[in-house]
């Protein structure tokens, strides 16, 4: 199982191309224009985003943006049965939004299918036994453009997408975690608890049976904690973020930092811990403090390093923001200091923000 891609429903689909173009470094595939949805292509390596917007109320993005700020609205899976998966539905009460249609191109061939996953949230479901980097309609397929030159920006390390975020309303979790055990074969893979003197959360990182996937689901424990406020502005549960992967966290950052993206705060308290290191060159341990990385690590791995930077929200809402990791020696999962420490510039961003509204 792997992420094929992701949907996101935005209000102008070539603005938000755009940013991602400029500032993170994807090219311009294809677009389509139908007769209602204007939609974008976009690829860093093998991560491919759809970006669609509407052009009259009779296009699904519409409906989906008159109850929801602009986010991912679908995350499209390479399944193995699409047609077990289907049935899993079914028994599961989730609803079939397209039945399975069979797309041919001289690329390669599959089938695909989509249904709705926990609340809002879709999933395309695809299976090929072609040799395909993305699995799209043939409209877009045929739609391909040439990346214009003035878009062209400094190389990426980006490779491809490695987990996305889901947050659900208080006391749902359990039910959202069953939701995707049951359809796709999910595992627990680690729990966090977090809290602060202000709020918490609590959490549980899914991954497949392979590996490819992981899709980590969160919920508010405090009336007042982060996840809830993303709950209350995003109208119900919906994607938080997304994480691309990189190969070199910290050339990534300083070149996004060049082109004006904007990252959460972290303390300098948080990188005295770091002095002691030995798996970070010096350069780097200074590298990571100026450019505001967190790291982590295991006490008896130390050179498996968990590498991650978040951005501030970068949609029309403060609900969705990115995420860049770099995992060096094949770390796994999701470290309890950068989690914490995530949660706090999250809560950290969004108190500012508040002050600034007032």
């Amino acid at each position: 199982m792997k992420i094929d891609h992701v949907h996101f429903y935005a209000r102008n689909a070539a603005r938000t191309k755009d940013w991602f173009i400029r500032h993170v470094g994807f090219k311009a595939i294809a677009n389509y224009l139908s007769q209602h949805t204007h939609t974008e292509l976009i690829a860093l390596n093998s991560a491919y985003f759809l970006i669609s917007s509407p052009l009259s109320d009779r296009s699904p993005v519409a409906s989906y943006l008159a109850n929801h700020p602009e986010g991912i609205a679908d995350i499209a899976f390479r399944v193995e049965d699409l047609g077990l998966i289907l049935d899993r539905s079914r028994l599961l009460g989730q609803t079939i939004l397209e039945d399975v249609r069979l797309t041919e191109s001289p690329q390669g061939n599959f089938s695909s299918a989509r249904i709705t996953g926990w609340q809002d949230l879709q999933h395309t479901l695809i299976e090929t036994k072609d040799n395909l980097d993305c699995c799209l309609p043939i409209s877009i397929q045929q739609n391909r453009i040439e990346t214009p030159k003035s878009y062209n920006i400094a190389d990426t390390n980006i490779t491809d997408i490695d987990h996305v975020v889901l947050n659900v309303g208080q006391g749902e979790l359990d039910s959202a975690v069953t939701l995707y055990q049951d359809l796709f074969d999910f595992r627990v893979q680690q729990n966090f608890q977090i809290q602060t003197s202000k709020s918490g959360l609590t959490s549980q990182a899914l991954i497949d049976d392979v590996g490819e996937v992981q899709f980590n689901i969160n919920q508010p424990t405090t009336a007042n904690s982060q996840i809830q406020e993303f709950i209350n502005l995003n109208h119900g549960s919906g994607i938080q973020h997304l994480a691309l992967r990189s190969q070199n966290l910290i050339a990534d950052v300083v070149r996004m930092s060049h082109n004006n993206v904007q990252f959460l705060n972290v303390p300098k308290a948080y990188y005295k811990k770091l002095r002691s290191l030995s798996a970070l060159s010096t350069a780097e341990r200074k590298a990571v403090a100026e450019q505001q990385i967190l790291v982590d690590w295991e006490r008896y791995t130390p050179q498996s390093l968990l590498m991650q930077i978040f951005t501030q929200p970068i949609l029309e809402q403060p609900t969705f923001f990115l995420e860049f990791i770099e995992r060096r020696q094949s770390a796994q999962g999701f470290g309890q200091g950068n989690f914490q420490a995530l949660f706090e510039a999250v809560e950290r961003q969004t108190q500012q923000a508040s002050h600034t509204t007032v």
